[in-house]
């Protein structure tokens, strides 16, 4: 049972680094709530790499940025308001700042919670970390208030090193919508199958290479991102005889154009290193529907029929089967595309995460009931 908390007053949210995407989840959350003092503490910059790619971080409205803060400033930042304040840290490893935190977290008995991705869990290394979670995590076992758990294997993850079931809540990496302009109809009949990300064997590249070629010719292949598979990629495009169109790296401002020319996009992850995968929500908020493997944490919303489909991993049969079903179902009309971008909106939009958010504080601090799943909204429009 939960207990009565004092009122909010301050929300800290503890992060590796500063992110766009995060950034449109604080905004959110401060236009929300007016009356909360929020904090983004973050160990670092945005890393020179994402700004190479045009990404860039808006300044904060609403919400306090602290960025590599001195010990004597984290010590601070915690035990000023204890009683009327909630941490909230991304991750629990590796970055000092977050660690540093957490250490004055405990020394200052103050209320917390964790918004974390699973591990990776496969493998001899995965058993490993499992092994060190279920040892080293115990105190955050029995303090921390939840554990927002990221992703369709967020939840099992957590659950499986003891937290208690009912302290882990579904979550996700809640985005601003993008500004969806009508989509391109496509020059023939074909559908425009698309691909956004990095070009390594572990996103299942090669698997949606053979799926595509058991389509006979139906389908054209968009493909945007780089990496060290990209050579090996085109050669076996050429030899499965799959019509492949290469665009590189984009930068942020065209991958809503991107969107827009392409009719279903897929992520076949192999591994469970895709947490979550902000490009599904961006696809789907575009109006596009997403076949993704159940690696990735993002396919938990692909079980409404109307976001997609949901295959297993290794599997281009599948991926093939799914593709057709989505054609054949009508999902991929253009009153189709338009209400699953409504509806995506509705679910996993910045101001929605922070709506949600906020219903879980209210349910830990005993003043509401525990909120529906985020991705259970709107179960009517499935």
């Amino acid at each position: 049972m939960h207990t009565d908390s004092p009122a909010l007053r301050r929300l800290v949210i503890w992060e590796p680094s500063l992110s766009p995407h995060k950034a449109d989840f604080f905004t959110a959350l401060a236009r929300l709530n007016p009356q909360l003092e929020l904090i983004c503490c973050a160990d670092k910059e945005l890393s020179e790499s994402r700004r190479a790619l045009g990404w860039s971080v808006p300044d904060p409205i609403g919400y306090t940025t602290l960025v590599a803060p001195n010990l004597q400033t984290i010590e601070s930042l915690v035990a000023e308001s204890v009683s009327s304040s909630l941490h909230i840290f991304s991750g629990i490893r590796w970055v000092p700042t977050i660690l540093k935190g957490l250490t004055s977290i405990k020394a200052n008995k103050a209320r917390y919670a964790i918004m974390s991705e699973p591990r990776v869990a496969s493998g001899w290394s995965g058993a490993l970390r499992w092994l060190q979670s279920w040892g080293e995590e115990r105190y955050h076992r029995r303090h921390a208030a939840f554990i927002l758990a990221i992703g369709r294997n967020g939840p099992p993850w957590f659950t499986s090193i003891g937290y208690p079931a009912e302290k882990v809540i579904p979550f996700a990496y809640f985005i601003s919508p993008p500004i969806v302009k009508p989509h391109i109809p496509p020059p023939t009949e074909k559908l425009r199958i698309g691909y956004l990300g990095r070009l390594v064997k572990s996103k299942g590249i090669f698997d949606v290479v053979d799926a595509l070629a058991q389509l006979n010719g139906r389908v054209t292949f968009d493909i945007a991102g780089g990496g060290p598979e990209a050579e090996a990629m085109k050669a076996h495009c050429i030899s499965a005889g799959v019509e492949a169109t290469f665009r590189g790296v984009l930068p942020m401002s065209e991958i809503n154009c991107f969107f827009r020319q392409i009719d279903v996009l897929i992520l076949a992850s192999t591994t469970s290193d895709d947490g979550w995968g902000v490009v599904v929500s961006e696809a789907l908020m575009c109006g596009v529907a997403v076949v993704a493997t159940t690696t990735v944490g993002a396919s938990i919303v692909l079980d409404r029929s109307l976001f997609g489909r949901c295959v297993p991993p290794n599997n281009p049969t599948a991926i093939a089967d799914a593709i057709e079903q989505l054609r054949d179902t009508g999902e991929l009309k253009p009153a189709k595309r338009t209400l699953r971008t409504t509806t995506a909106v509705n679910i996993l939009s910045a101001y929605a995460g922070a709506e949600y958010l906020m219903q879980v504080i209210s349910w830990s601090d005993g003043h509401g009931a525990r909120p529906q799943a985020f991705y259970q909204k709107h179960d009517k429009c499935s």
